[in-house]
């Protein structure tokens, strides 16, 4: 006789347990992914909406909707970075500092997170820091076109040692500047102005001479060249720089009317400098009479600086005595000599006067400095 198969039922039971499990989990999974994307889409409109008021200024919305974002998706590097870079637009920045170091402990190398750090430390006035970071930057890492990004940042940087640091820092970001983007006409044109500030006029001269062989019809690269020139103590061809500038009518924001001064200025100073070759004994002090007399006054300015009330006199005393037409060279040396020790007392008490009136002098004594 044959015994029922008991076994049976107790295999299928668990057949239908396990399938309806398994049908339950994948119902979850679903579920959870289902769940998980609409969070993704929901933080990514946030993200979208909140960088569309970030862009128009719009600081309150933009700072609610990125936090949101920030919040529902914390993965998405993306959503921290422009949070971060929102709270330092909005002043917030005790909070732009807590996120940013967060970001920078994940991700040291990223190039977005550095230049935002760079960013504020400038802000606070932190700015050997915020080399530190802008160099960080540079060196990081970029999605996309990294080279035209580290190009932008190192122009950041550049702008601001301009205002902030030394000359030869200055000049150390503007020499691989000028060859990194060499076909670039609009950072050319940044790199000359720049070359200027650093006190290297001689580079800035020849970066504008290739602008103007590229753009022969831009007024700015003549005015930039006539400012280069200036500063070489190239009077004459400052002169026929601008004249180049006012003949192609000005453009953007440089109108005929800023460059008559310059225009001016440059034929004053040819009238003016004592070093032309073959210049005559007595030109030569004439010239040097009236350089003295433009360092007299701008002493009497800063009278209270350390000896100027003697030197002062001295000056005086130069300037009011009688000399036959039979002068030298040497007299005319005596009293450069006497307007190069007026100057250098005004600048260390005092400094250097912005004006226009004091334009002449400066660029002078700098000619007479080489």
């Amino acid at each position: 006789m044959e015994l029922p198969n008991t076994k049976r039922p107790g295999v299928a039971l668990i057949v239908i347990l396990l399938v309806s499990i398994a049908a339950l989990w994948s119902m979850d999974v679903f579920l959870a992914r289902l769940e998980s994307a609409e969070l993704k889409n929901e933080a990514r409109r946030y993200f979208e909406n909140g960088t569309r008021f970030l862009k128009n200024s719009r600081m309150a919305p933009a700072l609610d909707l990125l936090r949101k974002a920030y919040a529902i998706d914390r993965t998405n590097p993306a959503y921290s970075v422009r949070l971060a870079a929102a709270l330092l637009a909005g002043e917030r920045l005790d909070d732009a500092q807590r996120l940013l170091t967060e970001i920078l402990e994940r991700s040291p190398n990223d190039g977005e997170s550095n230049l935002i750090e760079a960013r504020l430390m400038a802000r606070t006035d932190r700015f050997s820091e915020a080399a530190a970071y802008y160099h960080r930057a540079i060196y990081g890492i970029w999605p996309g076109d990294a080279q035209a990004r580290r190009v932008e940042v190192r122009l950041e940087l550049a702008a601001m040692l301009a205002a902030h640091g030394s000359q030869k820092d200055l000049l150390a970001e503007l020499l691989p500047l000028e060859s990194d983007a060499p076909d670039n006409v609009a950072v050319q044109k940044q790199v000359a102005r720049l070359y200027l500030s650093a006190g290297s006029a001689a580079r800035a001269e020849a970066v504008y001479r290739v602008l103007i062989r590229r753009e022969p019809e831009d007024a700015a690269n003549y005015a930039g060249l006539g400012d280069a020139e200036l500063a070489l103590g190239n009077y004459g061809s400052a002169e026929l720089a601008f004249d180049d500038a006012l003949r192609n009518g000005g453009s953007g924001d440089l109108k005929p009317g800023d460059l008559k001064p310059r225009v001016e200025l440059a034929a004053g100073m040819a009238a003016l400098d004592p070093t032309v070759r073959r210049l005559s004994s007595l030109e030569k002090f004439t010239r040097s009479l009236r350089i003295l007399e433009l360092a007299r006054d701008a002493l009497t300015v800063c009278a209270t600086a350390p000896g100027a009330k003697e030197m002062l006199a001295s000056a005086d005393q130069v300037l009011a005595k009688k000399l036959s037409s039979n002068v030298n060279n040497e007299l005319a040396e005596e009293r450069l000599s006497m307007a190069e020790r007026l100057w250098t007392t005004r600048i260390d008490s005092c400094g250097a006067d912005t004006s226009p009136q004091d334009e002449p002098l400066r660029l002078i004594m700098v000619k007479l400095a080489q």
